[in-house]
């Protein structure tokens, strides 16, 4: 990338940093952020460069085309390490390739929307009702830091949602970012991890299985992803939001539980039987307490800077106009977050207000759903630049005809659909100096 070599200032845990560079690319943050073309599903890669080994990381990884999702699994895991990959959420068309993509790549850090009994218990219901559960979710569910940590993974991070809306004052950041560049970047979490609790997993394993076990931890409601330089914070940040169900439905659905099943009730052993038909059949009967919140979890995920800066921006599929000033290279993944409830997304824009200003790229809600989606969104997004649908083949008539319509509505932006079809993937450059 350079033509002079960077010399080693010291190394710490497996990553080297560096002191600047002679050439003249002192100070400048490339960043490469990518769509890839899996259709029905989601395959996201975002990757910074300041000097050294690039930092990489990964959202959703699924897809109903196989055959276009393995392919682009190819190319992600080509490109190196990944540092964090966040799932939104367990849908088999969000995280059906996960456990190719870590036979093929080392992951350092998964991070997941944070996952009690009763949630995992409730997914499961949900894919029993339409046939969609999987031995693999199961087995994974049963104890996820021993398949993760068997695959390589060092850290599970469980990020806490909440539903206090006067708690949703936007993530914790660092308020004036130092900008310093000398060196490689390392994420770091701006609320300190604590010991995961509640979590499918036994920690004693009494059957002495002790290896290939990952960490798992949790980060509160709020907690961000900043990515430090031996020289201070840059002006790039990662900050997962989590939507919770309702307390009201949950409720609904323990009772069903209980009735069903018996008290007391035994969460963890019904986990565990989930393979039985006779199991799955009542986890069924349990889904419609829930059936009018089909998405029971998400987490979103900013990818983008803190504050305006001089920057390049460029697309792939899209040309600046010179009269666009829209050049800030915020992008903004939703997966499947209920957007067009009323209180989801007041709480979503609030938590994000400090960025919306900021987001270049937009990730239509459910892969273009009409039943996710809001013009108030679109609204609060000024600098918006494409909204796009990652929606192959499919029955459910994704994107919808009026998100379409909308987007292309916006005063700036375009609408784009990323299908399994590899020419359609998305590509944004950001250049900074």
């Amino acid at each position: 990338m350079f033509a002079v070599q960077p010399k080693v200032l010291f190394s710490w845990m497996g990553r080297k940093y560096y002191l600047g560079l002679s050439s003249g690319s002192e100070g400048i943050m490339q960043v490469k952020l990518v769509q890839h073309a899996v259709g029905q599903g989601g395959l996201f890669s975002g990757q910074l460069t300041t000097q050294g080994t690039p930092l990489r990381w990964v959202y959703d990884c699924g897809s109903n085309q196989r055959d276009a999702l393995r392919r682009e699994i190819k190319t992600v895991a080509g490109g190196g390490d990944i540092d964090m990959l966040f799932l939104s959420h367990l849908d088999s068309d969000h995280v059906g390739g996960v456990d190719e993509l870590l036979g093929q790549v080392r992951v350092r850090e998964v991070v997941l929307p944070y996952l009690n009994e009763c949630t995992v218990l409730a997914i499961m219901a949900r894919d029993a009702s339409s046939g969609a559960l999987t031995g693999t979710f199961i087995e994974a569910t049963n104890d996820l830091a021993i398949w993760f940590g068997s695959r390589g993974v060092e850290t599970i991070t469980f990020v806490v949602g909440t539903d206090e809306d006067d708690l949703d004052d936007g993530p914790s950041l660092p308020s004036d970012p130092s900008d310093g560049r000398e060196g490689e970047c390392s994420p770091k979490w701006t609320r300190p991890p604590q010991p995961a609790t509640e979590l499918i997993a036994d920690l004693n394993r009494p059957d002495g299985r002790s290896g290939s076990v990952a960490m798992m931890q949790q980060v509160a409601h709020g907690a961000a992803v900043e990515l430090l330089t031996p020289t201070g914070a840059i002006n790039w940040a990662l900050i997962p939001y989590v939507q919770l169900p309702s307390v009201k439905q949950m409720r609904a659905f323990e009772q069903a539980l209980e009735d069903e099943f018996g008290t007391p009730l035994d969460k963890r052993a019904i986990v565990a039987r989930a393979k039985d038909a006779d199991v799955r059949d009542k986890l069924r009967d349990c889904y419609d307490a829930l059936w009018l919140d089909h998405n029971l979890i998400t987490m979103t995920l900013y990818c983008g800077p803190l504050s305006p800066q001089r920057s390049e921006v460029s697309f792939s599929k899209f040309r600046y106009h010179d009269s666009w000033s829209n050049k800030v290279g915020g992008w903004m993944l939703t997966g499947d977050a209920h957007l067009n409830s009323l209180r989801r997304r007041q709480r979503f824009l609030k938590f994000y207000r400090r960025v919306t200003p900021l987001i270049n790229a937009l990730m239509l809600p459910h892969h273009g759903s009409i039943l996710n989606h809001s013009d108030l969104v679109l609204e609060a997004m000024p600098k918006l630049i494409v909204g796009y649908a990652a929606a192959g083949p499919n029955s459910y008539g994704h994107p919808h005809h009026d998100v379409r319509v909308a987007v292309n509505g916006h005063w700036s932006a375009h609408f784009h659909r990323v299908s399994n079809h590899r020419p359609s993937q998305l590509e944004m450059r950001v250049r900074m100096r």
